[in-house]
């Protein structure tokens, strides 16, 4: 029978496979929205590396709680009254360039405001208060959060993590942050904040190995049952079986046990297998996709699909805990005083806009 590959290509972009880490995290996320109401709502953050998963929990966790159209209606300064959808759950993403200012009219945005663009401080925060409240949401998640800190660790800014602390306790409303591991230094500059924030929830890529080299076997059966699940959702006939671990190997290495990684790969040969003719999924054709949708060489990999690829461990993934110290704070004499937070950030703002 013969593949129609545009609709391939179509059915594996929207394979959602709920992995048991992942769906021990969305357990997580839902059992907080779905708390009664309390004085003070416990707040969680979510962390991963790039590729792991976190922007898939953030749009299912969308999907689960749509805005009820038309639900609230917002009294706002002056008399006006809106008419805006109910979100139960809303969900942004911090912008690119931090600010109270930035995210405040990200929100407004989102909750549908028209007058979203405009306003002081105050108005904004005013009127997020008030969405809030005429909307009744019980959880603002906020994806990207790691952009609240410098790469060098430092705080983007005190005034917008207080900003987010006085949504918190003026409206008893839980924040769900994603982002990556640098997400941590938030917490270690400011205790408060850390306060209200239960402990971090972290999402891994698979493992084929152990800390100490050691195998993985659950992690590395975690991963193989992954790849069967891939292809029983594929409408592609492979001519290998993904359940040899030789196989199955082959694809961890390239993926590096992200399942984002395995996904890229059989899209990038679904489109090479349209272009060439072909109506089936060989070695050959994953040795090109492997070239071609990834930078092995950039990252010290082999092609793991190739015939001379000699089995070995992947090179590590990018630490996303890892921070990048200014080089005005690495250059500090002995015998000074320590220098304070607000004049740390000018520090670190000075060197990077230079």
């Amino acid at each position: 029978m013969t593949i129609d590959l545009d609709e391939a290509y179509s059915r594996i972009d929207a394979i959602f496979i709920n992995h048991p880490k992942f769906s021990e995290v969305r357990e997580e996320v839902r059992d907080l929205i779905d708390l009664p109401q309390t004085r003070t709502a416990p707040c969680i953050h979510v962390s991963g590396p790039s590729g792991v998963g976190k922007s898939t929990l953030k749009d299912r966790i969308q999907m689960e709680y749509p805005p009820e159209r038309g639900g609230a209606k917002v009294q706002l300064l002056g008399g006006v009254c809106m008419i805006a959808d109910r979100h139960r759950v809303l969900v942004v993403r911090m912008p690119s360039s931090p600010t109270v200012k930035a995210l405040a009219r990200e929100i407004l945005k989102a909750y549908g405001d028209q007058l979203w663009n405009r306003g002081d401080e105050y108005t904004l925060g005013d009127r997020v208060d008030r969405y809030i409240a005429a909307s009744q949401t019980k959880a603002i998640l906020i994806d990207e959060a790691q952009r609240a800190v410098e790469r060098s660790g430092t705080v983007v800014s005190d005034k917008l993590i207080d900003w987010i602390k006085s949504r918190h306790e003026t409206n008893s409303v839980a924040f769900v942050l994603l982002g990556l591991g640098s997400l941590r230094h938030l917490f270690e500059a400011d205790r408060q904040i850390e306060r209200r924030w239960d402990a971090e929830i972290r999402l891994e890529p698979y493992r084929w190995y152990r800390k100490d080299g050691s195998p993985d076997l659950s992690g590395q059966d975690n991963f193989i049952t992954l790849l069967a699940t891939f292809r029983d959702l594929t409408p592609i006939t492979f001519e290998f079986d993904v359940e040899d671990e030789e196989v199955a190997f082959r694809f961890f290495y390239l993926s590096r046990g992200l399942v984002d990684g395995v996904k890229k790969l059989l899209l990038k040969s679904a489109r090479l297998m349209k272009r060439h003719g072909k109506q089936t999924l060989d070695f050959g054709l994953l040795e090109m996709a492997a070239e071609g949708a990834f930078r092995l060489e950039a990252n010290g990999m082999q092609n793991p699909f190739a015939l001379d690829f000699i089995a070995s461990p992947p090179p590590p993934l990018e630490d996303d805990y890892e921070i990048r110290m200014a080089k005005s704070r690495a250059k500090t004499s002995s015998g000074r005083r320590p220098v304070s937070k607000k004049r740390r950030n000018q520090a670190v703002i000075s060197q990077l806009i230079k």
